[in-house]
């Protein structure tokens, strides 16, 4: 379970590229892959795959355990997303410190 946790601060920062106070919000793109993975946090649970930033189109894909509130996601297509990141205020318990919002489908590719 330790592993875990760290594993999920660590992709905290991942995606958090500047450290949010209370109520800033930050915008971000990722790709999300085509099909999802089964991931441990809290829970088992299954994970996005994602790209952020200067690492999108690279082979690399990292989990995200998170919801993206507004997102909906149908497995076979890889999605370009314009995010946005607002920190939670308090931080309620079982969720993670950052919330994530749909602004805007980019594109959304079907897979190979």
């Amino acid at each position: 379970m330790k592993k875990a946790s760290n594993l999920l601060i660590c992709l905290l920062f991942i995606f958090c590229s500047k450290d949010l106070t209370t109520g800033e919000t930050e915008d971000i793109l990722i790709r999300i892959n085509s099909y999802t993975q089964s991931c441990q946090g809290l829970i088992e649970q299954q994970c996005y795959l994602v790209q952020q930033g200067d690492a999108i189109g690279l082979e690399n894909w990292t989990l995200f355990y998170d919801e993206i509130e507004g997102f909906d996601f149908i497995p076979g297509f890889v999605y370009d997303l314009e995010v946005r990141i607002t920190e939670r205020t308090p931080v309620p318990q079982d969720l993670g410190k950052y919330k994530y919002t749909l602004i805007k489908e980019i594109r959304r590719t079907a897979a190979d």
